[in-house]
């Protein structure tokens, strides 16, 4: 009898396990999560709120993931990560609730707090998990993996988003009841199927015994660890470049340019595809610190371009070449994640302080952003400051080494 071919075939089988509940768990709930992702602005817009108000809005969201970032990291780590992505779930779903039964600025403000918090809940948690599978079996991380997870991430937010916005053209509170009904059921789909695959919670290896002041320590320390600034710049600069076109891609596109909305959100979520597939391609044949310099270059011409031209179907051409290259970012940030925590013994408290620190500069972008539209008059010029923002992401580059990734 074969024992190491027994064995080998039993890891190539729980491998297979850990990638199918990886990318089904991501699907569904970036399904139902996203069906209001293209039209919040929209929404908020129908509702009598000013477009100079929308970034303040939405600045409550980034308040919502700094406050719920670190307690998220601890409690996913102690008692437990599906534990905690079934509770952001919920969360969320709260969040909606408000949209549907209240429709003020003040409302909007704490829906929005709330969003963010459950997306803090859910922010690097499933990866923690995955990544905690991993380890227990032996199994390297994966960049194809990542970058897997970043295409089935945007197919489900591309389905979802056009589910809502066909819904949002019957009701504007249509879409918000598919996302309220697809989240409340996450957390039985997500327990069914663990048990399905006789697959446990799981949390940090080792018992949590420290004082407050050794976990204060903890969480200094990993200021000092080169991966945490590499992930900080990547998420920083990439966070912050790309809240300009997420909060008012839809205003822009089609209050402004006159497209129509479904075509606009379906083309830059098949960009996005597009992206993440090229990344799945190329990356492991182009060096990282080549893919960075690359991508961040490209990314501030294009913003810098779309300040100057005024031809809308040029304007949306850039666009969609944004988009592309947003997805081919994102895959590298996610697979940049997975290989810095592989071996980490807090790992939602290591991510969960990168996220931390980049959502207290992207809640202060936000207000600045607020500022500068109300003194320009144009929220077009936001396109520079975006160019700007990216690049922090060049901090990265002599941070990175080779045999790291």
């Amino acid at each position: 009898m074969d024992i190491g071919g027994e064995d080998k075939m039993k890891k190539i089988r729980i491998e297979k396990q850990i990638v199918f509940i990886f990318l089904l768990f991501t699907a569904f709930f970036t399904l139902f999560r996203s069906s209001m992702s293209g039209i919040f602005s929209l929404f908020y817009a129908n509702n009598g709120i000013p477009d100079s108000s929308i970034s303040s809005i939405k600045s409550f969201q980034s308040i919502g993931i700094l406050i719920g970032l670190l307690p998220s990291g601890y409690l996913s780590d102690k008692v437990g990560r599906l534990k905690v992505l079934n509770l952001s779930a919920l969360i969320i779903s709260c969040s909606f609730i408000l949209l549907i039964l209240f429709r003020n600025i003040i409302s909007f403000s704490i829906a929005e707090f709330l969003y963010g918090t459950g997306l803090a809940f859910n922010s690097g948690t499933l990866l923690s998990y995955i990544t905690e599978l991993q380890e227990q079996n032996k199994i390297q991380p994966d960049a194809k993996l990542m970058g897997r997870q970043v295409i089935v991430l945007n197919l489900a937010t591309l389905i979802g988003g056009n589910i809502g916005t066909y819904l949002f053209g019957i009701t504007n509170t249509a879409p918000i009841w598919f996302a309220l009904i697809g989240l409340g059921v996450y957390p039985i789909f997500v327990i069914s199927v663990i048990k399905y695959f006789s697959l446990a919670d799981n949390t940090a290896e080792h018992e949590n015994t420290e004082t407050i002041m050794q976990k204060c320590q903890t969480f200094f320390n990993l200021f000092s660890k080169r991966n945490f600034w590499i992930l900080l710049f990547l998420n920083a600069g990439y966070d912050c470049g790309t809240q300009f076109i997420l909060i008012y891609w839809s205003i822009i596109y089609v209050d402004k340019l006159h497209f129509n909305l479904s075509l606009v959100y379906t083309l830059f979520m098949c960009s996005l595809l597009l992206g993440s597939a090229i990344f799945d391609r190329i990356v492991g044949f182009l060096d990282t610190k080549l893919l960075v310099i690359l991508n961040t270059c490209l990314m501030i011409s294009l913003f810098i371009l779309s300040s100057c031209i005024s031809n809308r179907y040029i304007l949306l051409a850039l666009f969609l070449l944004i988009e592309l290259l947003m997805g081919m970012m994102s895959g590298q940030i996610s697979a940049t994640s997975n290989t810095s925590i592989y071996g980490e013994k807090n790992k939602s408290m290591m991510l969960s302080a990168v996220s931390f620190v980049a959502e207290i500069l992207v809640s202060i972008s936000l207000f600045v952003s607020d500022l500068i539209i109300k003194l320009a008059g144009n929220i077009t010029v936001m396109y520079i400051v975006s160019a700007f923002y990216f690049a922090i992401i060049l901090f990265t580059v002599p941070l990175i080494r080779k045999k790291e990734y």
